[in-house]
């Protein structure tokens, strides 16, 4: 089982058997399940030159966060040892690298203060057990779909991902145009951003260069001025089709393992 050192959170894909075109106007679901889900309308996106024609789901608003992934670990206390084994978080994984946040391996995925914040130093498997769990968590509500049709929770792949990320804009970031920073500023998304504290000339070379800074809690002027490191996962406005965080932030496991997309805090405004 392969750790993940960098941060990733999780986007689910809810898929419903039989499910296609546009079920708004066939399907009331309650609130309790369109205020976590949004809607995606079907559509196509171009992947790697190739386009791709993508079917209606829904997707969870937001990364999933701390909280709701220890009501997860909550219903895995009686799982068996390699489920819990499976599912565990990956605190240590905090001190791993420049990113040396020695107090987050204590608090960040306990501490109520980070309750909101994405869950984070999870494996491609864990985040497979929450789907499965999820599903069967709402095979028991009745969320008025037909009797043939049944709710599926996966890890969405590329194109869908991608599809979803856009907006319906297409656009290099989420909310679609092509700047970090609206018109008084403020930055769009959680990212890494570079200060004059990073920019040192090289004498011999003759060039300047860029050298991020290690970073610590509560430090300024290398990371944006919106997070320490990562924000609450309803931070930003949301995209068109009303997802939060698509850019920034944590990076969001696809179905195929080792894969993420979106960037992360730790990335710089084009990578992500």
């Amino acid at each position: 089982m392969k750790t993940l050192l960098i941060p990733a959170a999780i986007l689910i894909t809810a898929i419903a058997t039989g499910f296609a075109g546009k079920p708004k106007a066939n399907i009331k679901l309650p609130k309790s399940f369109t205020t976590e889900f949004a809607y995606v309308p079907e559509g196509s996106i171009s992947v790697e030159t190739v386009e791709q024609e993508i079917n209606a789901f829904f997707a969870l608003k937001t990364e999933v966060s701390n909280i709701q992934y220890r009501q997860f670990l909550a219903a895995m206390d009686t799982a068996d040892d390699n489920t819990q084994k499976a599912v565990a978080i990956y605190k240590d994984n905090w001190i791993k690298g420049r990113w040396n946040n020695e107090p987050f391996v204590e608090y960040y995925s306990t501490y109520p203060p980070y309750d909101n914040y994405p869950v984070v130093n999870i494996t491609h498997e864990a985040a497979q057990i929450y789907c499965e769990w999820l599903t069967a968590r709402y095979k028991t509500q009745d969320l008025g779909l037909p009797e043939n049709m049944q709710l599926t929770f996966r890890l969405p792949n590329r194109a869908e991902w991608m599809h979803a990320a856009s907006g319906g804009n297409h656009g290099p970031y989420a909310w679609g145009g092509p700047y970090l920073h609206n018109t008084k500023g403020e930055e769009l998304a959680n990212f890494l951003s570079y200060g004059a504290e990073n920019i040192s000339f090289d004498p011999e070379s003759e060039t300047y260069k860029v050298v991020p800074l290690p970073i610590s809690i509560g430090a300024a002027g290398a990371i944006n001025s919106n997070a320490d490191i990562t924000a609450p996962v309803r931070t930003h406005a949301p995209n068109g089709f009303d997802l939060y965080n698509m850019n920034g932030n944590v990076a969001e496991m696809l179905a195929k393992p080792g894969v993420a997309a979106g960037g992360s805090w730790a990335s710089t405004g084009y990578d992500i």
